[in-house]
């Protein structure tokens, strides 16, 4: 299988599709609509490059229970396969310092960063600091698409299966999901005895709270309601943003918690303007949706780092010296960082200065525009 062929064969089967609803006569016509929409691809982009860059690493969580910041127990809980403690990038330690502060927050940051982590450790915390054995439900996360909320409880189950098998007993905090995939008799188990952390989709929590027999997961007599996540928060946009905005307001007042902690992460929000720009855009728009103040201070971007040594590209000379010479091994990280068509990519892919200094994403561009930015 050859991944390139079936590329080709993918494309020159669109352009049959879209060729046999083409009923040109003229000659000149066919020929220029054949040239001018098939053969310069004008159906379909060239495809986009981005380098996905490296995060700035700060504490791990077991350094972080050590000095007090979270409970002893997350340094138990958070550890990978080997046993070794989860080192959180900036973004989520400075996010996780805002939730254990009982602040409202928005986490704006790249696929593959860790958002999951940043509101997981204060649920984990409050839970822990509080009293696990007590059957309510300390937070409910909620995912646009039950897809994530399936792939977020298989994480959430290797961690459970990770403590048990270090600790010799069951993880201290619960969770559920509650998806409207579940059976009957797994519905009742779960409002019998009601998790800490629940999963679900803004359809279902809206029936939890309409419905009667799911009051308990909600109620202020019978759950300790003290954090709402929104993930994907760019999801809710129009009249379905509105609804949910709505539905978060109304859960609010039937928790009868009015300091109610809000998190939001996504990765799409904005990426225009300065950095003070962007979380003042994201955090007026996090206001409205959730209905209470979220300061721009409190949306959190990712932190970036070079890889490779050394800031900016190489000159003209030392680049036209890489190409002309060998590869690098491929096992020798040194000669491939000191290699200077590396920092070229790191650069030209990767990364970029905002006005202000801010290592920030570049914009994806394509293999012919990047091939011609290193001719010149």
């Amino acid at each position: 299988m050859d991944i390139f062929d079936i590329h080709d064969e993918v494309l020159d089967r669109y352009a049959e599709y879209v060729q046999s609803f083409l009923s040109i006569a003229d000659d000149d016509i066919r020929a220029f609509v054949a040239r001018e929409l098939l053969g310069e691809h004008a159906l379909w982009p060239d495809a986009l490059l981005q380098l996905n860059p490296a995060y700035d690493k700060a504490a791990t969580v077991e350094a972080l229970a050590a000095t007090g910041v979270l409970h002893g127990g997350c340094a138990d809980i958070f550890r990978d396969e080997a046993g070794v403690s989860f080192r959180l990038y900036r973004h989520q330690e400075e996010a996780v310092r805002k939730g254990l502060a009982g602040q409202h927050f928005v986490v704006t940051s790249g696929t593959g960063s860790g958002k999951t982590l940043t509101y997981f450790l204060p649920i984990f915390d409050a839970v822990l600091r509080g009293n696990p054995g007590q059957a309510k439900v300390w937070a409910i996360v909620v995912y646009p698409m039950n897809a994530l909320v399936n792939s977020q409880e298989d994480a959430l189950c290797q961690l459970a299966d990770g403590y048990l098998k270090r600790m010799g007993k069951p993880m201290p905090v619960r969770f559920a999901k509650y998806t409207g995939q579940e059976s009957d008799a797994e519905k009742l188990r779960l409002r019998q005895n009601p998790p800490h952390i629940l999963l679900t989709n803004y359809v279902m929590l809206e029936l939890m709270l309409v419905r009667p027999r799911e009051r308990h997961f909600v109620d202020q007599a019978t759950s300790a309601l003290r954090y709402l996540v929104m993930d994907e928060l760019h999801t809710y946009r129009g009249r379905q943003g509105a609804d949910v905005a709505l539905l978060i307001r109304r859960l609010r007042e039937r928790s009868g918690n009015p300091k109610l902690i809000y998190i939001g992460t996504s990765a799409t929000m904005t990426s225009a303007g300065s950095q003070g720009e962007r979380r003042e855009a994201v955090a007026g728009f996090a206001s409205k949706f959730f209905g209470a103040p979220v300061k721009a201070e409190n949306v959190v971007e990712e932190t970036l780092r070079r890889v490779i040594p050394g800031a900016g590209s190489p000159n003209a000379s030392a680049l036209r010296q890489a190409l002309a010479a060998s590869l690098p091994p491929v096992d020798d990280w040194a000669a491939f960082a000191a290699n200077p068509l590396s920092a070229w990519i790191e650069e030209a892919f990767g990364l970029q200065e905002d006005s202000a200094g801010v290592l920030r994403r570049r914009v994806p561009t394509t293999l012919a525009e990047g091939a011609g930015r290193l001719a010149e």
